[in-house]
């Protein structure tokens, strides 16, 4: 009998577009590990949003409902192609919303997500250790989850930053051109430097609060390369069985073919997009993030590419625009006021 109150959570977090839904699909079906099979960007969309401005409780259930599982039902429904026999989605908002019924505080719309999941998902979950949630950026949130969760442990995704960077301009024209921080391509790039820096800052000082035995760095980079390596040292984080690990990732036990915007197909761990930046990003942004990532490369060495003077110069074209073309210009009317 699933009990979630005697199961500890698991926060996958780490900036996006760096390979957080291949890690998900590993972890898929593990006999100890209940995931959320999407990304469920509940401490995105969710929280503290809906607290913020003061959502009641009814308008609380439908925003979960109509934004953060929509993304859910996309992926079963739309991109694995999934039986509506095999997950009854209709089935799943209602019974969420009857284990909704009581709930208060943000906590207890989170658990009632896993709880709700736990009760249409098709996997056995007789031998549960741990429920698995992911959302971009979660570190941030890190002490307010622990404040409400006391058990919990995070595991913080990092990537190349070049690559990590190359991966979200590929998908700038099909989507991330129509949100407000990335309306241009410099705009992009000083998100990336902004909110992926954020991350990473939190994400060390996380591990050093909380200690390695609660907080776990993995490298998507060395993942695709050596993931045996890489997943036996998750497995001993968490104390699971290595060998039940599936090396072919899945959506709630379907086939998976990745997210990435090239269209391209895995069927399995694949490390064609490591080190693809050189293909998919001009020298001037590579230096750019290995400038504004120089500590990153070092604590996590990854090597860089450029020299100190091709990084000071990429960062002051970049600042250009910043101080001059963006929303953050510098107006220079008020300093004769």
């Amino acid at each position: 009998m699933f009990n979630i109150n005697k199961i500890s959570p698991i926060l996958f977090c780490g900036h996006r577009a760096s390979g957080g839904g291949m890690y998900s699909g590993i972890f898929d079906f593990h006999p100890e590990l209940l995931v959320y099979p999407h990304e469920s960007k509940f401490f995105q969309i969710f929280y503290p949003f809906t607290e913020l401005f003061k959502f009641n409780k009814k308008e609380k259930i439908d925003y979960l409902i109509n934004k953060n599982f929509e993304f859910l039902r996309h992926q079963f429904f739309d991109v694995c192609k999934a039986d509506k026999n095999y997950f009854n989605f209709d089935q799943f908002i209602k019974t969420f919303k009857l284990e909704t019924e009581n709930s208060n505080t943000w906590d207890d719309y989170f658990k009632a997500m896993f709880k709700t999941y736990a009760k249409i998902t098709p996997q056995k979950l007789d031998n549960i250790k741990y429920y698995i949630e992911r959302t971009s950026s979660t570190e941030i949130y890190a002490y307010e989850i622990l404040d409400k969760f006391p058990n919990a442990k995070f595991i913080h995704n990092i990537r190349d930053p070049r690559d990590n960077y190359a991966s979200i301009k590929s998908r700038w024209s099909k989507k991330l051109k129509n949100l407000s921080d990335s309306d241009t391509i410099e705009a992009l790039r000083q998100s990336c430097i902004m909110r992926g820096r954020l991350g990473i800052d939190m994400g060390i000082l996380n591990e050093k609060i909380m200690g390695k035995d609660n907080y776990f760095f993995t490298k998507y980079d060395e993942m695709v390369k050596n993931p045996k390596e890489e997943l036996l040292k998750i497995s001993n984080f968490l104390n699971v069985d290595f060998s039940k690990f599936n090396l072919t990732p899945t959506f709630c036990g379907l086939s998976w073919p990745g997210n990435n915007m090239d269209n391209k197909k895995f069927s399995s761990i694949s490390s064609s997009q490591s080190g693809l930046w050189k293909e998919r990003i001009d020298d001037e942004e590579a230096a750019l993030m290995e400038f504004h990532f120089k500590d990153v490369f070092e604590k996590f060495n990854y090597k860089f590419h450029f020299s100190e003077q091709e990084q000071v110069s990429a960062a002051r074209e970049h600042y250009k625009w910043l101080n001059h073309f963006s929303k953050f210009k510098a107006d220079f009317s008020l300093a004769t006021r």
